[in-house]
């Protein structure tokens, strides 16, 4: 099997393998287009042999493994094992290791262990040697077993493996295990959810999971244990990148970034509007043979729909989204859904072969949203009402002028402002809210709510901003917060967006207010007032309850390079997010780390006894 592997993996990387023929003649055979992926991934899987884990590291492969059968120590020295012969190969890196676990997550752990318990049974009777290795344990002579016998054995086994070999449990706990497993040297845990529960209550409790992975991912970052952009385009030797506008601009600012791009053949951009000046930016930072590509198109039309060749020369304030794709028709046209004029605006619509068939279980929408083409001759064809602002231009590319309705852009997220208006309503002190998208500084777009409190109400911003994060994504919370005695309204009674006033930012912070002390906490303190624009900020104030988002944060890292001398990284930026914390991590004071010493001591007592438990149980 091994030497057929070696010559997989040559055919894989592109080399030419002789074979015998038909006739007895040698043939030479190589793969085109050879793969993308420069190696093949290769797993071996391992029941606990340590041989085998041994074989993995030496031959260069994965390996995938799982804990019936293993104790937490023994996974731990086998991983030894692999990485070691991993090494001693001369392998670059150090390898890859994934753990299959049982796993099903719920808001009870009671409850959990119910719906696990008679599937797991069931699983884990229908594994002979494992069953047989319990049968000798417990004395029983598994030739001449009864079915008590057997059901004896698999409530042995489910009270034995529950807790230790499988990921079950709350979204709290399964977390620490995962971390658990991090630390014996675990890099992916593959998930097994189909081993006989029912099929919607697996459904149900995905969402969970996913949280699970979401935390994962974000505690990695949190640690630095994930690569940042930069290394992973170093680390793979990236040609072509996509990505918002909104990432490009971050990436600008870091000169490590900026090196990174230099390795770009080709960077697409797309999800909001490419101002010209970043456009110019980003040419400058790319290779001078690299294409800079502003895409635009929505879901509704497969995502791409029309894309646009930045030259180094571009002088335009926005970029145009260019011409559409092959086989893609764009349209501007005036509200009676006539074409309009080269240089006036109109609604964007898109026709062609992308255009989806509409939304599922949605009629009334898709037909609100689906049209039908007039200046197709295609039987059927319809055109997607994008709700995008736009116009010709005269030579021929389109221009994006923002959107028709009120649905906005920021960041790269699309956002229904009525979704949040209602959430904002729903409040008990709120009696009125608009939302909307400002740009009062370009290029810093931020969503602002303007709310009219109920007759004899107070409005607590951050009481709202903290209801808001509970019901809605974050990218859809507002970062600011306006109270107003009434909205202003048109001649025809509706809101007039236009005349609602620019914000001016206030502290609104949970903390009490404690003003900056010593030179170093002025000095960052003056520039978060430079950045949030607000008169007054807090040394516990948080940055993000100040109206702050990720992008800011860049600025303020900017900004602290040239004030402070000092290129504090940006990941603790986002880690401290008030001044007091920030200022004791640039002097290195470690401060108030001992009551997370004293948690992290609490937590790995707590899991030395669960696993002394569950030697004990073992071994019973």
């Amino acid at each position: 099997m091994m030497e057929g592997l070696d010559t997989v993996r040559q055919l894989w990387r592109g080399q030419t393998v002789r074979f015998p023929g038909g006739g007895g003649a040698q043939v030479d055979v190589r793969l085109r287009p050879r793969p993308v992926q420069a190696e093949l991934p290769v797993w071996l899987t391992a029941a606990g042999n340590p041989e085998t884990f041994i074989s993995a590291g030496r031959l260069g492969c994965n390996i995938l493994t799982h804990l019936l059968g293993q104790t937490w120590e023994d996974l731990a020295q086998k991983v030894g094992l692999y990485r070691q012969a991993w090494r001693d190969a001369g392998h670059a890196g150090e390898g890859h290791v994934t753990l299959m676990l049982h796993t099903f997550i719920g808001e009870d752990a009671a409850q959990v262990r119910a719906v696990v318990e008679q599937p797991f049974r069931n699983y884990l009777k229908s594994s002979a040697d494992l069953m047989r290795g319990l049968g000798r344990t417990l004395g029983i002579d598994m030739d001449a077993a009864t079915e008590a016998d057997m059901d004896r054995l698999a409530g042995h086994a489910f009270e034995r493996y529950f807790e230790t070999s499988g990921l079950f449990g709350t979204p709290r706990s399964v977390r620490e295990r995962v971390g658990q497993l991090q630390a014996l040297g675990v890099d992916e845990v593959g998930c097994l959810i189909d081993f006989g529960i029912p099929t919607d209550t697996v459904l149900a409790s995905l969402p969970l999971l996913d949280e699970v992975r979401q935390r994962s991912v974000r505690d990695s970052r949190r640690s630095g244990a994930a690569k940042s952009i930069p290394e992973q385009l170093r680390e793979h030797g990236v040609s072509h990148l996509q990505c918002t506008p909104s990432l490009a601009r971050t990436l600008l600012t870091e000169p490590e970034s900026v090196e990174a791009l230099g390795g770009l053949r080709r960077l697409m951009v797309g999800g909001e509007a490419l101002p010209g000046a970043l456009a110019v930016a980003l040419r400058q930072a790319l290779p001078e043979d690299a294409r800079l590509l502003n895409m635009y198109g929505p879901t509704e039309t497969t995502i791409w729909s029309s894309t646009a060749s930045v030259d180094a020369g571009e002088a335009a304030a926005v970029v145009s989204i260019g011409t559409p794709l092959l086989r893609t028709q764009l349209y501007v046209l005036d509200a009676r859904l006539r074409p309009a004029p080269v240089g006036v605006p109109g609604e964007l619509f898109i026709g062609g072969a992308g255009v989806v068939r509409g939304y599922l279980g949605r009629p009334e929408l898709t037909a609100e949203r689906f049209i039908p083409d007039a200046q197709s001759t295609e039987p059927g064809a319809r055109l997607y009402r994008t709700g995008d602002r736009a116009r010709w231009r005269p030579d021929g590319t389109m221009e994006f002028l923002g959107r028709v309705d009120h649905q906005l852009k920021v960041r790269g997220f699309r956002i229904e402002a009525g979704e949040i208006e209602a959430a904002l309503a729903a409040q008990a002190p709120v009696r009125e809210a608009v939302v909307v998208a400002r740009e009062d500084v370009p290029g810093d777009v931020r969503l602002v709510a303007y709310v009219v409190p109920k007759q004899g109400a107070t409005v607590d911003v951050t009481a709202l901003r903290d209801a808001l994060a509970q019901r809605l994504p974050e990218h859809m919370v507002p970062s600011l917060v306006v109270e107003l005695p009434a909205l202003p309204l048109t001649p025809n009674g509706k809101v007039d967006r236009k005349a609602l006033p620019a914000p001016s930012v206030v502290r609104s912070a949970k903390a009490a207010f404690v003003a900056p002390q010593g030179q170093l906490e002025e000095q960052i303190a003056q520039v978060w007032r430079t950045v949030l624009r607000v008169e007054e900020v807090g040394v516990h104030d948080n940055f993000f309850d100040l109206g702050g988002h990720s992008l800011l944060m860049v600025q303020v890292h900017t900004q602290l390079k040239t004030v402070l001398g000092q290129d504090l990284p940006l990941l603790k930026l986002l880690e401290y997010p008030t001044i007091s914390a920030l200022a004791r991590f640039a002097r290195q004071e470690p401060a108030s780390s001992q009551s997370q010493v004293e948690a992290a001591q609490d937590r790995a007592k707590r899991q030395l006894e669960s696993l002394k438990r569950q030697r004990q149980r073992a071994r019973k």
